[in-house]
C-alpha cells in the first residue's frame, strides 16, 4: 500500500510523457501483484497486466510520435511537496488493505462477473482488430 501511494504521488510530479508512462506501468504491476496476493488467483492479475500494458503500448507509440526529442527534466519542488504530503498522512501508510470494504468486490463472489467482463473486453478488442485488418487502414482515419 505504501509503494502504491508513493508511485501515485511521484506520478503527479512528472512532466514528461515517457516518465509518466513508466510510472503508470509500475503502478499497474504493483496493483496486479496486490490482487494476486489478496485473491490467490493469478489469472485475474495476469489479465489486468495484459490489458493495461497493451493499452500502454498504444499510448507509448502515440507519445513517441508526438514528442520524440523532448528533454526530460524532473521537477524537484513538486516531488518534495508530494513526499511531505505522504509523511503528513502517516495513518494512511499503516492502513491495512484487507479491512477495506472496497476490496470485497474483487473476491470470489464477483470473480465470475469480472472474468466475463474481461472476456467480453478481449473479444471486443479482437473484433476491432479484425475489422481494422479487413479495412487495412489506421483507426484515426475512420
Amino acid at each position: 500500500m505504501k509503494i502504491l501511494l508513493l508511485i501515485s504521488l511521484v506520478l503527479i510530479s512528472m512532466s514528461h510523457p515517457m516518465m509518466m508512462l513508466i510510472a503508470v506501468i509500475l503502478l499497474t504491476l504493483f496493483i496486479s501483484f496486490l490482487f494476486y496476493i489478496i485473491s490467490n488467483n493469478s489469472l485475474f492479475s495476469m489479465i489486468i497486466i495484459l490489458m493495461i500494458l497493451g493499452g500502454m503500448m498504444i499510448i507509448f507509440m502515440y507519445v513517441v510520435s508526438l514528442c520524440p526529442n523532448k528533454k526530460m527534466n524532473f521537477n524537484f519542488k513538486i516531488s518534495i511537496i508530494s513526499m511531505m504530503i505522504l509523511l503528513l498522512n502517516l495513518d494512511l501508510l499503516f492502513m491495512k488493505i484487507y479491512n477495506q470494504d472496497l476490496m470485497k468486490i474483487y473476491f470470489y463472489s464477483f470473480m465470475n462477473m469480472f472474468l466475463l467482463l474481461m472476456i467480453y473486453l478481449l473479444v471486443t478488442l479482437l473484433v476491432i482488430l479484425k475489422n481494422l485488418n479487413w479495412i487495412s487502414s489506421p483507426m484515426k482515419s475512420l
